[in-house]
């Protein structure tokens, strides 16, 4: 199958290859759901559109030059009267943000939206990379967030961490370096870089450098999570019920009570 643009994201497309957001999404040790995945892939559970992921694209449309397609796709986003819905007008605001500052614009003088496909542990991978500059030897993610000053509680840590740490786009990362690798036969890693802003009503931004030092452990753990998740995805295996996502809480039923305790303790309250 040769991927495109406009296929990337078909069902036929993530039958054959596994995404960094894909695998993130079967990882049920970093927050994935294997049953939902797999519910997913049978047509038993359709995936509502989150409001906030058409926000992001609404972002990455416009960084890809694609954003008049993308208003005439998305109808949603505007009122009867023709005006823009509140919550999307937003995204102008950021878009502003990152057009008027100079070292946004210098990182983003690449390719925008090159598809790559390569293997890690021998299953196939494909990557959409927003921007990549081969002359300069780098690439970059457009990324928006809630708040870039806010943390977030890790109970399993117990302590905070960064929406970087929360979404662990480490592991997009650490696979979309592996694959450019692969397919650029340079030596080392492309420098890696994140584009971020944020929703507030005065949007906040950065561009973050993410080093190449946790990429080869990151993509070891990752090698060490795939022959489980393909074997759940090929439904060799039964899968795991994470028990928390919009899948799980749609199929509960109660066996029998739990105790406060019990209920505090997975809350993370010790």
């Amino acid at each position: 199958m040769e991927l495109t643009r406009e296929n990337y994201f078909s069902k036929e497309a993530e039958a054959l290859y596994m995404g960094s957001s894909s695998f993130k999404a079967w990882d049920i040790m970093h927050g994935g759901c294997e049953a939902k995945e797999v519910a997913k892939k049978n047509g038993i559970w359709i995936e509502k559109e989150n409001p906030a992921f058409l926000l992001g694209s609404y972002v990455h449309a416009w960084s890809s030059n694609d954003l008049k397609e993308f208003i005439a796709d998305h109808p949603e986003l505007f009122k009867k009267d023709g005006s823009m819905l509140a919550k999307y007008a937003l995204g102008d605001k950021m878009i502003d943000v990152l057009r008027n500052d100079p070292l946004v614009e210098e990182i983003r003088a690449g390719v925008k939206e090159q598809i790559f496909t390569g293997a890690i542990a021998g299953v196939d991978f494909k990557i959409q990379v927003d921007i990549l500059n081969l002359d300069k030897g780098y690439f970059a993610d457009i990324k928006t967030t809630k708040n870039l000053q806010e943390s977030y509680w890790n109970k399993e840590i117990r302590g905070h961490e960064s929406f970087i740490n929360k979404y662990d786009y480490y592991a997009q990362i650490a696979i979309y370096a592996e694959i450019l690798k692969q397919n650029t036969g340079l030596v080392d890693y492309l420098e890696p870089y994140l584009i971020v802003v944020d929703k507030q009503d005065v949007p906040d931004h950065e561009v973050i450098y993410m080093g190449k030092n946790f990429i080869s452990d990151k993509l070891e753990e990752i090698k060490g999570r795939l022959e489980h998740i393909t074997a759940v995805r090929n439904e060799l295996i039964e899968p795991i019920f994470c028990g928390k996502c919009d899948y799980c809480r749609s199929i509960k039923k109660i066996v029998k009570p739990i105790s406060l305790s019990e209920y505090e303790l997975e809350l993370g309250i010790y």
